[in-house]
């Protein structure tokens, strides 16, 4: 599982990394070039995502290393063992962030600092669950986007966060197929808070919620006049929004383009389908409005 988190981060390092320097540790690098710092002296030597910051001034150079952990684990020894490779190779100092996106207490990993005989090492850790969720969430890039599901909440309640990343997503991406994508890493990142059952559910309503929208047979089935086969889509996609008991009457109504009143229809004559008669159909609905609407 923690080689799923690893590819994400490592997949999406490209276009957080200047957009993180700056949100999160005010840093505005004036120029950054790639260094080939896999120094396989050790498995646990190889590097990843390190960059050199370059100044007119070459004096002024040093190494960026940044990395995602879920793992709360002391990180001491491995960055101390990374920083002397580097300066060995480069002669370069190395500035090492670490940024950690597990839901746990980070005790170990917070650990940073290092003093031996005659020498101190440190690096510096970030805590995404520290951060606000709006830091991410107002973002124009994807990559960000979802970061923050992995941030805090404040006093909204998760169902709420999810619901506003999504729509971030979409709103960005703009029905393109990458949007897919973005939603799957998101599933896998939720499942550090125990919430991929929510994620899963708030994706599958706004999925069937753009289709209503946006598939071509059912908006060339308006434009030809296929009334029959339209208003059998309408009864099924009733249906499915009704059986995931997250939307009122009135929105079910609004995202299938029909009145309340047939949307009522459809959900009786299912409910009816079921084995109850019109009365406690009926009764049944008006629980629901009570509860949602």
């Amino acid at each position: 599982m923690a080689n799923n988190y690893d590819r994400i981060f490592k997949e999406n390092i490209e276009p957080l990394l200047l957009h993180l320097l700056k949100k999160v540790l005010g840093l505005s690098p004036p120029k950054l070039v790639p260094i080939d710092a896999k120094m396989q002296v050790t498995q646990e030597a190889e590097m990843d995502n390190i960059r050199r910051v370059v100044h007119d001034d070459v004096n002024l150079d040093y190494g960026l290393q940044i990395e995602f952990h879920v793992s709360d684990e002391d990180l001491r020894k491995r960055n101390f063992l990374h920083y002397a490779l580097f300066h060995q190779i480069t002669a370069l100092p190395l500035r090492q962030i670490v940024i950690y996106a597990g839901m746990g207490l980070g005790t170990q990993i917070k650990k940073n600092y290092l003093s031996l005989s005659g020498l101190e090492f440190q690096f510096e850790v970030i805590v995404l669950k520290n951060i606000p969720k709006e830091v991410f969430l107002n973002s124009t890039i994807p990559e960000e986007v979802i970061l923050a599901i992995l941030c805090d909440f404040g006093q909204d309640a998760p169902d709420v966060v999810i619901r506003q990343i999504l729509s971030s997503l979409n709103k960005i991406l703009k029905g393109s197929f990458r949007v897919k994508k973005y939603q799957k890493q998101l599933l896998i990142l939720s499942r550090l808070r125990k919430m991929e059952l929510i994620v899963k559910t708030q994706v599958e309503a706004m999925t069937i919620h753009y289709d209503i929208e946006t598939d071509g047979l059912y908006l060339q089935g308006i434009e030809q006049g296929r009334e029959e086969g339209i208003e059998l889509e309408k009864q099924e996609f009733i249906q499915t929004l009704w059986s995931l008991q997250e939307f009122s009457l009135e929105k079910i109504a609004i995202m299938v383009k029909s009145p309340v009143e047939k949307v009522t229809e459809v959900i009786v004559s299912l409910l009816q389908a079921e084995g109850l008669n019109e009365v406690e159909a009926l009764a049944v609905v008006e629980q629901y409005k009570a509860k949602l609407d």
